[in-house]
């Protein structure tokens, strides 16, 4: 009985952790579906995209946000780069992403990827994790195309394949005969269904054709939109037209054949107006163009001999007038003899006027200087063309100048000529050589005209034919002479010359400032270095001098310039001029030992009577 008992009280015990199990079966269940969803919510950051999620078919799941970033650029490139064939009615076209303005948004594009398993309440969340466990959730990319290039692109294929387009009417004109055409209905693109069938194609894995949507439209415009414009175009085209200019004498008749091929129609408050294409109609004006058109002239200030300045009066260029010539074939398609004035205009501006040339204020003569050279080498050619190209240039109250700037490049195409010119203390020949004579001229002139002097660069040896101290050289890009004209008046550049000299005269005002230039004595005399040239071809017992060489030295220069109301400014600047070596060539035998191509070969012994060495540099 015992046994019996306590099979019982198993059975009964078995029956109740069945019975336990049971009722925490829906308890287990709730926590499968449920926690482990909101586990995966928890266990994934923010900035991290859930699990199981895909962006063209590629997966991005768990990709943090600069991971994210560049898979989306990735994506960007590969979408941006793809092309599209679109059958339009019964053609083929091709179609780049670019074409249309396509913009991917990256930053949009990523929010949405990090959102996804986010959005919405509990059981949204929840819902997305199991749906995510059976298939991979692909976020759809945030992009656009821009509608005005979708317009543009769709106008431009519906001009060329589609024949049937809605027609807002117009007018033809053929041997001078107007025919009117009416307004038609037709088939236009349907942009919105054109804009979503492009991105569905782009992003779409297989490539197919995009099939472009179109649309009825009616017709834009009422059946009688161009008959206006039809019987004004008749009205000009009844009879030849003849547009005339009395100063100077010059007339232009266009026959109705000529002046139809220039008509055309634009829309304006719902109807069709006659108008006309801008071009044709210059290119029919084109016979009276050169006897009625001139430039603009800018005012010029002209030097008499004594120094007198006089200013020659600007005058503004003359154009046809083609906004108004529409108007003035109207009057005289209206009059009886069909003629009408040309009408003008005077465009455009001089670059300096009669009044702005006044108001510079130059009044005489600033200052002058003058060099001298040899007649008819070659640099004399380029000095005499630098100075005819800055000759008359004015430089406007506080205004910088760089004469490199002024001049530009010295070419054979702006009239330079090659001519010997320094280049690393060796004298050789290039284009513009030698204007450096005419740039010691020109500072000169500023120097002891008051002006501001902001870059300038003396010659690294001195020549006799420059005043000491007082040089420039010039060359493209630099050395540059840089100046300032730092007075109330304009400065003019006045140049002359002769075969032997090249003057420069600056007019203006400098205020009454006086100029006192100084140049101390030489310091720092370096003397000639000795520059030994073995040569066998020189006898032993001579040396034959190629350059006799120059010391080297310095000078301080110094310019006070005084103002009327007894200010002073005053400048100081150290000039340095390199030494030239003196060059000789001796037999091998006389080089001194040490010296380049020293052989140490004895010289051969003279005969009776015949002369000794002679000591090196004697």
């Amino acid at each position: 009985m015992a046994e019996i008992a306590q099979e019982n009280s198993e059975r009964a015990s078995r029956s109740k952790t069945l019975k336990r199990a049971l009722w925490a079966l829906p308890f287990v269940f709730v926590l499968f579906v449920f926690a482990l969803p909101l586990f995966d919510l928890m266990s994934t950051p923010s900035d991290r995209v859930a699990g199981n999620v895909t962006l063209d078919g590629r997966p991005i799941g768990h990709h943090a946000r600069a991971a994210l970033d560049e898979e989306i650029a990735r994506f960007a490139e590969r979408i941006e780069a793809k092309k599209l064939s679109v059958a339009l009615d019964r053609k083929r076209l091709a179609l780049e992403p670019k074409d249309v303005g396509l913009h991917v948004d990256r930053a949009q594009t990523c929010a949405r990827a990090l959102r996804v398993g986010r959005d919405g309440g509990f059981w949204a969340r929840t819902a997305s994790y199991w749906q995510r466990r059976r298939t991979p959730f692909e976020v759809t990319p945030v992009a656009a195309l821009d509608r005005n290039a979708l317009a543009k692109r769709a106008e431009t294929w519906e001009i060329e394949a589609l024949p049937d387009r809605p027609f807002e009417g117009g007018i033809a004109v053929a041997n001078g005969v107007v025919t009117e055409l009416p307004p038609k209905a037709g088939r236009r693109t349907a942009l919105a269904a054109a804009e979503r069938a492009l991105l569905g194609a782009l992003f779409a894995a297989e490539n197919k054709d995009v099939q472009w949507p179109l649309e009825s439209a009616p017709a834009p415009l009422p059946a009688d939109a161009a008959s206006a414009a039809a019987a004004e175009a008749r009205t000009l085209l009844a009879s030849p037209l003849t547009l005339t200019v009395t100063e100077p004498t010059a007339s232009v008749t266009l026959a109705p054949a000529e002046l139809g091929g220039a008509l055309a129609t634009e829309r304006a408050d719902g109807r069709l107006r006659l108008t006309f294409h801008t071009e044709r109609l210059a290119a029919l004006l084109d016979p009276v163009r050169k006897s009625v058109e001139r430039e603009p002239l800018d005012a010029k200030f002209d030097v008499s001999p004594t120094g007198a300045i006089s200013i020659v009066p600007s005058r503004p260029g003359v154009r046809i007038d083609l906004e108004r010539v529409p108007d003035a074939l109207r009057a005289a398609a209206a009059t009886p003899t069909h003629v009408a004035e040309l009408p003008l205009t005077q465009h455009p501006d001089p670059a300096l006027t009669t009044e702005q040339a006044t108001a510079l204020g130059i009044r005489g003569l600033v200052s002058t200087f003058t060099t001298r050279h040899p007649c008819c080498q070659p640099r004399v050619a380029n000095i005499h063309r630098i100075a005819d190209l800055l000759d008359g240039k004015v430089v406007l109250p506080g205004e910088t100048v760089s004469l490199n700037a002024l001049v530009g490049p010295r070419t054979l195409k702006a009239g330079f000529v090659p001519a010997p010119t320094i280049e690393e203390g060796e004298m050789v020949d290039s284009v513009g050589g030698g204007i450096s004579q005419f740039a010691t001229t020109f500072f000169n002139a500023l120097f002891h005209g008051g002006y501001d002097i902001i870059e300038r660069q003396p010659h690294s040896y001195w020549f006799p034919r420059y005043p000491m101290g007082h040089e420039a050289t010039l060359s493209w890009p630099k050395p540059d002479i840089i100046f300032k004209n730092d007075t109330a008046a304009g400065l003019l550049i006045k140049t002359a010359y002769t075969e032997t000299s090249i003057t420069v005269r600056l007019y203006g005002d400098n205020g009454g400032r006086k100029i006192k230039g100084e140049v101390s004595e030489r310091q720092n005399i370096v003397p000639a270095p000795l520059e030994i040239i073995p040569n066998p071809h020189v006898s032993p017992d001579e040396e034959h001098v190629k350059e006799p060489g120059s010391i080297g030295w310095s000078v301080i220069v110094s310019r006070i310039i005084t103002f009327p109301d007894g200010t002073q400014k005053q400048e100081r600047r150290r000039v340095t001029y390199k030494s030239r070596p003196r060059r000789v060539e001796l037999h091998p035998c006389r080089v001194p030992e040490g010296e380049r191509g020293y052989t140490g070969q004895p010289c051969p012994v003279p005969a009776a009577g015949e002369a000794t060495d002679v000591a090196v540099g004697q």
